[in-house]
């Protein structure tokens, strides 16, 4: 298939990438800097129209939105990124005929918070929705996305590889991390599949657990004894969260901490269906 990634350079999209050429497609870099013989300029910011998506998406069977923000920025606005850019490619794909989009979304979406956030991934999700058959979707709803080379997981593994854990009202807010392996092959078998059709899945690994477990698992794995816990009162994390909010660099604030305390964990049998089997589980994530 040929296939456009958009968010190609993010860590999600440079493994979406890897694994599919290998998998024998034909892939396209959606990007807003082009490097790459092939490379497709898109900028979320500004690409908030039909028109402004039509020639990009023309001859693509498959167009893939990894891109993803966490936090609101002048640089980097929400309503934008997460929400005017994919409803305006949604549509488009839709009218260009693109046979399949997959949409990378996120776990807890579907709740009663109403985040920043989570308002503009459901604005995104609601396009998804309503496109027109014959175009088929996957739509992926991640907890945590674990890789070597992500963000995240190098800040856990940090975090995990101190001796003392400072956690944020001790530590027992809940989630459940999908190793980035797995969802490549779940998109891929998604693809390969021809009777594939609407899928909206939540991805996330084969146990849940809460961060101060998820920071015990890594350091064991690392070979790392115990460490000593110490938890962070409650009135501590909302100051320094309410300080985050004037910190558009902070991954800290007030809508991030919402989410953080709701939990972040959900059934995965639809995606352990996708992947033909059960995914990793977070006890073995480090190699």
């Amino acid at each position: 298939m040929k296939i456009l990634v958009c968010g190609a350079s993010g860590f999600v999209g440079r493994h979406l990438l890897k694994g599919l050429r290998e998998a024998g497609h034909e892939c396209s870099r959606g990007v807003r800097r082009l490097q790459q013989p092939g490379d497709v300029s898109v900028d979320y910011r500004q690409d908030l129209t039909v028109a402004a998506w039509s020639d990009k998406v023309r001859g693509f069977d498959v167009v893939i939105n990894a891109v993803g923000i966490l936090r609101d920025s002048q640089a980097m606005p929400m309503q934008q990124v997460l929400a005017d850019a994919p409803s305006a490619m949604f549509k488009a794909c839709a009218e260009a005929g693109v046979k399949r989009i997959v949409n990378f979304s996120a776990l807890g979406v579907e709740g009663p918070l109403m985040t920043a956030y989570f308002q503009r991934r459901r604005a995104a999700e609601a396009v998804l929705f309503a496109t027109p058959a014959p175009l088929r979707w996957l739509n992926l709803r991640p907890s945590v996305i674990y890789g070597e080379d992500g963000a995240s997981a190098k800040m856990f593994r940090l975090l995990a590889a101190l001796p003392v854990h400072a956690l944020p009202m001790g530590g027992v807010q809940t989630l459940q991390p999908v190793h980035i392996d797995d969802v490549v092959a779940a998109v891929c078998r998604w693809l390969d599949d021809e009777l594939a059709g609407r899928q909206c899945v939540n991805a996330t690994g084969a146990a849940a657990t809460t961060m101060r477990g998820m920071l015990d698992s890594f350091r064991q794995q690392s070979g790392c004894g115990n460490a000593l816990h110490i938890p962070v009162p409650g009135v501590l994390v909302k100051l320094g969260a309410r300080i985050g909010d004037f910190l558009p660099f902070s991954p800290l604030c007030t809508d991030t901490l919402t989410m953080l305390n709701a939990g972040n964990t959900g059934d995965n049998f639809a995606f352990a269906h996708l992947l033909g089997r059960q995914p990793l589980a977070f006890s073995g994530f480090i190699r």
